[in-house]
């Protein structure tokens, strides 16, 4: 499998619409474009197959602190799990629902810490979003790993890896579109024409990637479990 540089997707659009030495369009520019474009092969992906982009991190919690930062490449908030492992103790923690989230904590901060099982997530200020452990914890350690969906990376220079291989075509005629668009090309149906293409192609991709071809519906039991 191929990744590829931004050099090398830039060069390859600036190579097919004969931009090479073309200043109509900054390198600003051109680097928005790509980024643009991974962005909407982002929310395809985040939308069609999120696990693509899983990922995990080992948080260290303190005794009585309660609220943890998320991962700094977080898509959206969005958490798979939250695994707690203390040698042989092993547990999913429970996501409160939203209904019963400030209750649920506020009585826990009235009667005391305790074993850690829930969590919800908390976003009062800008840029550091939290998640809080319900009830706050006992312990000191390495205790937690949270798995989650991360972002795509993002160009910053030419030696930028695009992590996305399998759909860097859709990025490259996203930034031909761009480029046409913006120099009023008159072949610009035509390449609204391939991206949409592209996209289907995408989907098609993303909405059959099972590894194992397992197709079978997985039951959740878990609520059972929990109330046996």
């Amino acid at each position: 499998m191929r990744y590829w540089t931004y050099a090398e997707i830039k060069s390859k659009v600036e190579t097919d619409l004969d931009l090479q030495s073309e200043t109509f369009i900054t390198p600003e520019e051109m680097l928005a474009y790509c980024n643009e474009a991974i962005d909407e092969t982002e929310a395809e992906i985040h939308t069609l197959y999120e696990d693509y982009f899983l990922d995990s991190e080992v948080v260290s919690i303190v005794n009585g602190t309660d609220g943890y930062a998320l991962p700094s490449n977080i898509y959206a908030h969005k958490i798979r799990d939250i695994i707690y492992r203390n040698g042989g103790n092993i547990w999913p923690l429970k996501r409160i629902r939203d209904w019963k989230k400030i209750r649920d904590y506020s009585v826990w901060k009235y009667y005391g810490h305790g074993q850690v099982t829930e969590y919800f997530i908390k976003n009062s200020i800008v840029g550091e979003p939290q998640f809080i452990l319900s009830p706050p914890n006992l312990e000191t350690g390495d205790f937690l790993t949270v798995w989650y969906l991360r972002n795509a990376n993002r160009m910053t220079d030419e030696n930028s890896v695009c992590d996305i291989p399998e759909f860097v075509s859709f990025v490259i005629v996203f930034m031909k579109y761009k480029c046409m668009q913006k120099e009023g090309h008159p072949s610009t149906p035509e390449i609204i024409a391939d991206l949409e293409q592209q996209r289907g192609q995408m989907r098609a991709v993303l909405s059959g990637m099972v590894a194992d071809n397992d197709t079978e519906i997985e039951a959740d039991y878990s609520h059972y479990r929990e109330h046996s």
